[in-house]
């Protein structure tokens, strides 16, 4: 089965933790969480149309002077989601530049603050010098996004301070038949992504020319094989509390990748309560609770740079995992060149 989205994680575990998702045959992509992306080309900054952001500690938020600054010339609004104070922690953001030479400029930025019941949104135009619109807010849901037969879910978790875990998920995965198409003498074209269209939102009226003949949807249903959709959750800073455990299994249920942070070996699981953050035993009993396919590590606190095979070594082995897997994520964090001076501080 051919992918629909292409997860790339932009930085080592050691450093500020950022997924970067882009999508087949689409000009768009998203990023969940907002710290440092210099590893990111220009041409897939351009991509980025939706963040998600978990909260805004520095290493989580430090990219997004450099977010603004990269999308300034584009036409095609950023729409930035993320917890209770997201709004405002993007004005001060704006507020700290003077934009008297941007009054030309295109870009719009949305924001979606979302707190426990509300959705609250404002809006911040290069026209208008960045300065905040606020629009009228709607009632908290699970699902925060939708379209072309995508969605995200978000939910909220203590940190010490409220932070969002968030899944992507497509509703069903389109493959076409080749060897079918092939028999019917139909070339490959933009119209089989029309054909994606029409079965995701259910417009039999839809019809096709193909070969001088006029067809309608339900005589090209058989071109295509349906299954299930991709999912990929990322969860990340979090306290080791039991309603966080919770609701972190829940959120990444079925999940074929779960991106999720083991911050703390499980001998420091006190300091690990102190700081708020997941151990590795927990990181891997949350995966394997919810039935993910592969887990994936993207935050780690420094202290382990020597000890990342020890890190994915109890993460693996409560998830169940080990073996020629266990090997290579070894053999991948041992590669890495890294040294303390390299490395942020915990947050």
């Amino acid at each position: 089965m051919k992918t629909t989205f292409f997860c790339k994680v932009i930085n080592n575990p050691f450093n500020d933790p950022l997924l970067f998702v882009r999508f087949r045959r689409q000009g768009y992509a998203f990023i969940f969480d907002l710290g440092d992306f210099s590893a990111l080309s220009v041409r897939e900054v351009q991509k980025i149309v939706n963040v998600f952001v978990t909260h805004m500690h520095i290493d989580h938020f430090i990219g997004f002077d450099s977010l603004i600054r990269c999308l300034l010339g584009r036409e095609t609004p950023v729409t930035i989601y993320g917890p209770e104070g997201i709004i405002e922690a993007v004005e001060s953001k704006l507020k700290g530049f003077t934009w008297n030479l941007i009054k030309e400029y295109p870009l719009k930025v949305e924001v979606c603050e979302l707190t426990q019941t509300e959705a609250l949104k404002a809006s911040f135009y290069a026209q208008e010098g960045f300065c905040r619109i606020d629009r009228p807010s709607l009632p908290r849901k699970v699902e925060i996004l939708s379209y072309d037969g995508l969605s995200v879910q978000a939910s909220s978790f203590d940190h010490g301070i409220p932070v969002l875990g968030y899944s992507l998920s497509e509703d069903f995965h389109i493959n076409v038949n080749k060897a079918l198409l092939d028999e019917r003498g139909f070339s490959v074209g933009p119209w089989l992504n029309t054909l994606k269209a029409a079965i995701r939102s259910g417009d039999s009226a839809q019809e096709f020319v193909l070969n001088d003949r006029v067809y309608t949807l339900d005589e090209l249903l058989c071109l295509v094989i349906i299954t299930r959709g991709q999912k990929v959750s990322y969860i990340t800073d979090i306290s080791p509390i039991q309603g966080n455990i919770d609701k972190a299994i829940a959120l990444a249920a079925g999940a074929d990748a779960l991106y999720i942070e083991a911050f703390f070996l499980e001998g420091d699981r006190d300091r690990a309560a102190k700081r708020n953050h997941l151990t590795t035993t927990l990181a891997g009993h949350i995966g394997r609770q919810a039935g993910v396919k592969v887990i994936e590590v993207v935050h780690v606190s420094p202290k382990y740079i020597n000890a990342y095979s020890e890190v994915i070594g109890e993460v693996l082995a409560a998830f169940g995992g080990g073996g020629e897997k266990g090997k290579e994520e070894e053999e991948r964090g041992g590669s890495a060149s890294l040294s303390l001076q390299d490395a942020p501080g915990p947050l």
